[in-house]
């Protein structure tokens, strides 16, 4: 009699959460639980990198520690400030090891054998001197942690409302008793930003280009009040005759009704009510666009609003909010819920059922005879998104549209379905438009192909998540960088959608993410450099920015997969598992717990206790990466195993493991040796 042969199963880790499938029919590469993993592009499951906050101070990750000896460390405590008597240089001790000082923020030299507090130099400082990895990855979450106890909240009490990153910068909203004020990162700290005054005018004579932004000076002919022009709109009449808008101005004094506005004693036009500061309500919901209607390079702006206060426009300094045309007329026009930018229009839909858009390349002027109009909706809209081409994606809570067309021209409106919409604050664009309705997540085009049915759906494996949270949105992004379309839900849960170039009837990866850090609002921005920049804030006011260090604003990070029982294509066989390995791609060491249930976790076979394993990663490629960023002697890609013991028809895969220093890595695929032994017997 022969011995049974061993048998190598190659599992591919992809497919990510699947609760839909029945469990002999599982992929063997899906996950029952796929936690703080994201879906790889081109396949496997890699980590997800961290969040930290963020006031415009030095980012944690950016800490660099030093290594220091002494003579003699006792006398030096953790928290202490290290002062060479002959250099002058300083830096704060972060971490030590008797006679081994490790600190951070260093601001000189110091030289060997000088005195400082009271003991000697014996080692000048060396950037992340410590040669083992496992070390060097504690001292440098000492210089991280101190760095992170210098940033602030946003000033003000309850919720951070929003923020963005506006250039090099940072922006974000946060209530001060019962107005809303804007604040600037910076290295200080959150400023405040100043908003200035409104005026609104009619009657005006002034000629085109005459009122010149940030330069001329207004006065109010019986006040004697007067400001500098920040912003002028004109939204309705003609230069020359009877024009009508408003200023934004730096104002000293209050201009008052119907007195005569200006400029070198010559009057411009007529005060249409008082000048009133700018001030933005509570009670707002955020969102934001950025886009550049003036064609400089200096004039790329922020367009945003909240549902509760007039959209508005702004450039760094100047907070210009837009009036239809003036706060006393059509009300409801001065609240939009969301917006958008398509072609060179700025969109504004409200709660009303109603959406109006720009006149062409004039995002603050909404007058019908430079081109604005106005279109009724029959429902509450929920976003829209511009989907490559010409159509602009635009949702209410049950229905979707499609806006086709180059202009204002020839505009046309088109249902898509009557009965499939979107919840508030989902839509995203990756490659297509997502959005998730009460049936699911799908692309704008199974929506246009499939209509009212739930095979428009592409979210069928996680439909149990979407029907827990589908009413507990906080928002969504699409995160660019690895196509992923993110939402984000009110207990910390982020339901992360792979969008690797799906193909067909094939469906996407779905994985989740667990913040121990409550989102309560989610936006995407691009820097100065055009890299996105994803942030989201929490209740207690800070603002935390996404894809930034190797924990959760230093919280560990607990991650989790577990496999469907996989049984080798041959389900009614017993097998003998001998040996599992699991395959990974790595740029540190990794260390993890690996456990695996057999026979579906029948209590009759007993349960495996969990393995530990360390991979030896993190070696680099010779002129491609680089220096001190790599080691020499480890490898790229690591095969670790453990052994197994059991014989049942199937086995699960688990791997676990937490940390506050670990560097994303990516489990790739799944060696299971086995013997293959007889048929189940009933």
């Amino acid at each position: 009699m022969s011995l049974p042969s061993k048998k190598v199963d190659i599992v591919d880790l992809k497919g990510g959460l699947d609760f839909s499938s029945t469990f002999i029919k599982m992929p063997p590469g899906a996950a029952f639980s796929l936690t703080n993993f994201e879906p790889a592009l081109g396949g496997g499951y890699r980590l997800t990198q961290g969040y930290e906050r963020v006031d415009g101070r030095a980012a944690p990750s950016a800490a660099a520690y030093y290594t220091v000896g002494v003579a003699d460390g006792t006398g030096i405590s953790v928290g202490d400030t290290l002062t060479g008597d002959s250099s002058g240089a300083t830096s704060r001790v972060v971490i030590k090891d008797g006679n081994t000082l490790g600190v951070t923020v260093l601001v000189g030299t110091y030289t060997l054998s000088e005195s400082a507090n009271s003991t000697t130099i014996t080692a000048v400082q060396e950037l992340s001197g410590q040669s083992r990895m496992g070390t060097d990855d504690i001292w440098q979450l000492a210089a991280n942690d101190y760095y992170r106890t210098l940033i602030g909240a946003v000033p003000g009490n309850g919720n951070t409302l929003y923020s963005f990153q506006y250039g090099a910068d940072k922006y974000a909203f946060r209530a001060d008793s019962t107005v809303v004020k804007l604040y600037k990162s910076s290295a200080a700290g959150w400023v405040i930003v100043p908003f200035f005054q409104v005026l609104f005018f009619d009657a005006g004579v002034m000629s085109d280009g005459e009122i010149v932004e940030g330069t001329t000076t207004i006065t109010g002919a019986t006040s004697g009040a007067t400001g500098t022009v920040k912003r002028f709109i004109k939204n309705g009449g003609d230069f020359s005759a009877d024009a009508t808008g408003y200023f934004i101005v730096d104002a000293t004094g209050t201009f008052t009704d119907n007195e005569n506005i200006q400029v070198s004693s010559v009057t411009k036009c007529v005060a249409d009510g008082v000048s009133a500061d700018i001030t933005l309500a509570t009670g707002g919901k955020f969102q934001h666009r950025a886009h550049n209607f003036y064609g400089s390079t200096s004039t790329r702006r922020i367009y945003g609003c909240d549902g509760v206060n007039p959209a508005w426009e702004f450039d760094g300094v100047n907070f210009v909010p837009m009036y239809f045309p003036q706060p006393n007329q059509a009300a409801a026009f001065n609240t939009p819920s969301y917006l958008v930018i398509h072609k060179t229009y700025l969109f504004l839909f409200f709660a009303t059922g109603q959406m109006a858009h720009s006149a062409p390349g004039l995002p603050l002027v909404f007058s019908a005879l430079m081109g604005s109009l106005q279109f009724g909706l029959g429902d509450v809209p929920t976003g829209a998104e511009a989907r490559s081409g010409d159509v602009l994606a635009i949702y209410t809570r049950n229905m979707t549209y499609g806006l086709y067309g180059a202009s204002s021209a020839d505009w046309e409106l088109r249902m898509i379905s009557e009965s499939f919409g979107a919840i508030g604050y989902t839509a995203q664009k990756v490659g297509t438009v997502y959005s998730l309705d009460d049936k699911g997540i799908a692309p704008l085009e199974r929506v246009t192909a499939y209509g009212d049915f739930e095979s428009a759906t592409i979210s069928r494996n996680v439909q149990p998540i979407i029907n827990s949270y589908k009413n507990r949105i906080v928002g969504s992004v699409a995160v660019r960088n690895t196509n992923q379309y993110r939402l984000y839900f009110d207990d910390g849960t982020v339901l992360v959608m792979g969008d690797d170039q799906y193909l067909g009837e094939s469906l996407p990866d779905f994985s989740t993410l667990e913040y121990p850090d409550i989102p309560t609002f989610v936006s995407s921005s691009e820097d100065e450099t055009g890299n996105q920049v994803i942030l989201f804030g929490d209740a207690s006011g800070y603002v935390y920015e996404s894809n930034k260090g190797y924990n959760f604003d230093g919280e560990n990070i607990d991650y989790a997969y577990r496999s469907p029982y996989m049984h080798q294509n041959s389900p009614q066989i017993r097998k003998g598992f001998r040996r599992l390995y699991i395959d990974l791609e790595a740029s540190r060491s990794v260390t993890m717990r690996v456990a695996y249930g057999l026979g579906y976790g029948d209590p009759a076979i007993p349960s495996s206790l969990s393995s530990s394993i360390t991979t030896d990663s993190g070696a680099g490629f010779w002129n491609i990466d680089n220096w001190n960023e790599f080691f020499w002697d480890v490898s790229a890609f690591s095969s670790q195993g453990i052994s197994l013991s059991g014989t049942a028809n199937n086995i699960a895969v688990i791997i676990t493991g937490s940390s506050k220093t670990t560097r994303p890595f990516t489990i790739q695929t799944i060696e299971l040796h086995y013997l293959s032994r007889r048929l189940r017997r009933e």
